[in-house]
């Protein structure tokens, strides 16, 4: 088990500037706060959503993170490649600046989250657009000496498109480039009603990055202002790690079994940063003194 890292959306719940986040109340953490929180909290790195940081430069992101003893493990951008070719150049063009960006701040790996789907066009157009889109930043990707990922996604408007393992798998098939890999997270399962270890041996062959986070179904007569809706329309919350469906000492111990050594990075998605993240570090790193099991209750 590599290096505990965490991305920077974890506490968009609490950040001033929250982006995709409806709050009935402000956050009080500028981004540098967040970052300060997890170098306090012994993190061994974190990721960079190119939404908040996009204003710096790739030298003013370094001496920041530098500073704080937290090395900028992936860089995280958007893109839309379910476009026909003509619309897609655009993005292309965008997602090219975006990985030359990334060159630039020193990371290896880049994420891609590429598509926004469109429920009035074929669905087999847009998985052929995503896939030449991909391909193309591959290419440039490659160039760089960088690795671009994609992972399987609870995010409702990427879903239908790389939602399950099996399309994720199937993607990074067809695409065809060794400069481009998969993240699996182990919490995306959940909406779409898949096994998470399963969801793991499907993607296995091409994973070079590991999410960690978990969920729980929010009963009848709780409520939430954060949440997501599975495939099937039951709602799911966030947990700590160590207390949702997801068995997380489980992905570990597989984890370990395909000899994977790269970061594992802590995702959360619920309302309570503050509190969850210091003990989903402690939780992470018990697991990874004890072997990927959780040490006994005294």
């Amino acid at each position: 088990m590599g290096p505990i890292t965490i991305v920077d959306f974890s506490c968009a719940w609490v950040m001033k500037d929250g982006f995709q986040i409806d709050r009935s109340s402000p956050g009080s953490m500028s981004r540098e706060e967040v970052l300060k929180f997890y170098s306090k909290l012994g993190a061994e790195g974190v990721e960079l959503m190119d939404e908040y940081w996009r204003d710096c430069t790739p030298k003013e992101l370094q001496n920041l993170t530098n500073h704080l003893g937290l090395p900028i493990t992936c860089y995280v951008f958007f893109v839309d490649f379910a476009l026909p070719e003509w619309e897609r150049r655009e993005q292309v063009d965008a997602g090219r600046r975006l990985l030359d960006r990334t060159a630039e701040i020193g990371t290896p790996r880049a994420m891609v989250v590429p598509a926004v789907y469109k429920p009035d066009v074929s669905h087999a157009d847009q998985r052929s657009w995503v896939i030449e889109g991909l391909r193309v930043l591959a290419e440039h990707a490659e160039s760089l000496k960088l690795r671009l990922l994609a992972e399987n996604i609870d995010y409702p408007p990427v879903r239908p498109l790389m939602g399950r393992g099996k399309q994720c798998r199937e993607i990074c098939e067809q695409v065809g480039s060794p400069a481009f890999r998969l993240i699996y997270d182990s919490g995306c399962s959940l909406a779409v009603n898949e096994d998470p270890i399963e969801t793991l041996q499907i993607m296995a062959p091409y994973l070079y990055h590991v999410h960690v986070k978990n969920s729980k179904r929010l009963g009848p007569d709780q409520q939430a202002e954060r949440f997501i809706k599975s495939d099937t329309g039951e709602t799911f919350v966030s947990t700590p790690l160590g207390e949702g469906l997801v068995n997380t000492s489980r992905v570990i111990r597989e984890l370990e079994k395909i000899e994977y050594s790269g970061p594992i990075l802590l995702e959360y998605q619920g309302e309570d940063p503050l509190r969850v993240l210091p003990m989903d570090v402690a939780f992470l790193k018990g697991l990874r003194r004890n072997g990927g099991r959780q040490p006994a209750k005294s």
